[in-house]
C-alpha cells in the first residue's frame, strides 16, 4: 500500500514538473515573440523615416490635381487631389501605346506593317486645332510611323489608326483600353476613346459613351499606369525623348518642352525624358512627366495646370524640391 502511495506521489511529482517547465517555456516563448516584433519594429523605423524624409510640403502647385512619385516603389512623395476622375486628355494615349506594345510583343501587330488610313483617322487628321501629322487620305503608314507620330507629336488619328489596326475598330479597343484599367486598379479611370478627345470633339465619329462624354483618369490611376508602361517597356522612352518626327516635307517637334533639346521658352531640364502632354478646352493644361536624376526616377502628374507653360513650370518646382530633399 505504501509503495502504492509513493507510486502516485511521484507521477504528480513529473506532472507537477512537466507542467511548471510548460508554463516557463511559454512564457518564454511570448517573450522571443515579443522581443522579434519589437526588433521588427525598429528595423522597419528607419525606412518609414525615410519615407517621410522626403515627402515634400504643401506647395501650392498649380493645378486641379498634382502627384509626384517614386518611380522605384510608388512611394508618393507629393499629392494634391489625387484621386479625382478628371479629364486627362492626350495623356489618354499612354494607354493606347501600352496596348499598341503589347501588341507588338505578342506578335499580333508588326512594326514595318503598311496600315491604310480610314475615313475616320482621316477626317481627324484634318481637322483644325487637333495634335495632327496631316496623314495623306489613301496612302500607306506603317506601325512605327504611327506609334511615333503618336508618341512624339499626339497625334490623335495616328492614335484611331492604331487602334483599327489592333481591335478591328476604335469601340473594340476601348473596351480593352477599360478591360486593362481594371487589370491594373485603375478604379478611377473610364475610357470612351483611344485618343483623350471628347465626344463632343469626335462628333458623328463617336463609337461609345454619350455625346457629351470624355475620358477620364485620376492623378493617381496615371501615376500608376506610367509605372507600368515603364516597367513592361522601358524602351520607350528612347522614342518619347526624340525631339522631332517627320512625315513627308513636315517636321513636328515634340510637344514636350520639358525634353532638354526642346527647351522652349528655357523651360528644359536635365534628365527629362518622357512622358506625355494634354491638352482640351475641358482638361485644361496636362503633363504626366518623368525625370531621372543621381539614380533616382521620378514620375509627375499635373491636371488642369491654368496655362501651357505652367504646366512645366510647375512640374519643375516638384522636381528641385523633391531632388534637394533626396539629395540631404
Amino acid at each position: 500500500m505504501k509503495l502504492y502511495k509513493w507510486m502516485i506521489v511521484g507521477v504528480l511529482a513529473v506532472v507537477l514538473a512537466g507542467s511548471f517547465y510548460a508554463i516557463k517555456s511559454g512564457t518564454e516563448d511570448k517573450g522571443k515573440s515579443k522581443s522579434h516584433t519589437a526588433a521588427v519594429s525598429s528595423h522597419k523605423k528607419p525606412k518609414e523615416e525615410a519615407k517621410k524624409k522626403i515627402t515634400l510640403p504643401n506647395m501650392g502647385i498649380q493645378g486641379k490635381s498634382v502627384l509626384l512619385l517614386n518611380a522605384k516603389d510608388g512611394s508618393i512623395l507629393y499629392e494634391k487631389n489625387i484621386h479625382e476622375s478628371l479629364p486627362p486628355a492626350s495623356i489618354s494615349k499612354m494607354m493606347t501605346e501600352l496596348l499598341v506594345l503589347r501588341a507588338i510583343k505578342k506578335g499580333e501587330i508588326q512594326w514595318d506593317q503598311s496600315i491604310k488610313i480610314s475615313d475616320y483617322a482621316y477626317a481627324i487628321s484634318s481637322h483644325p486645332g487637333f495634335a495632327s501629322i496631316h496623314l495623306e487620305k489613301g496612302k500607306p503608314y506603317t506601325v512605327r510611323e504611327l506609334y511615333e507620330g503618336m508618341a512624339i507629336r499626339s497625334a490623335n488619328e495616328a492614335a484611331i489608326a492604331l487602334a483599327e489596326t489592333v481591335s478591328g475598330s476604335e469601340k473594340n479597343f476601348v473596351a480593352e483600353m477599360n478591360k486593362t484599367a481594371q487589370q491594373l486598379g485603375l478604379t478611377e479611370t473610364h475610357f470612351v476613346d483611344s485618343t483623350g478627345l471628347s465626344n463632343l470633339d469626335l462628333g458623328d465619329y463617336y463609337t461609345t459613351g454619350g455625346p457629351n462624354d470624355t475620358n477620364v483618369m485620376s492623378a493617381n490611376d496615371i501615376g500608376l499606369l506610367a509605372m507600368e508602361l515603364l516597367k513592361e517597356f522601358p524602351e520607350i522612352l528612347d522614342v518619347m525623348k526624340q525631339s522631332s518626327v517627320t512625315f513627308g516635307d513636315h517636321r513636328y517637334t515634340n510637344t514636350n518642352w520639358m525634353l532638354p533639346k526642346i527647351n522652349k521658352h528655357d523651360l528644359g531640364y536635365a534628365g527629362v525624358d518622357g512622358l506625355k502632354t494634354g491638352f482640351t478646352d475641358e482638361a485644361g493644361y496636362c503633363f504626366a512627366g518623368t525625370v531621372k536624376k543621381d539614380g533616382t526616377r521620378l514620375i509627375s502628374v499635373i491636371l488642369g495646370a491654368p496655362s501651357k507653360a505652367a504646366r512645366y513650370t510647375e512640374t519643375k518646382r516638384l522636381y528641385d524640391a523633391a531632388y534637394n530633399l533626396i539629395g540631404k
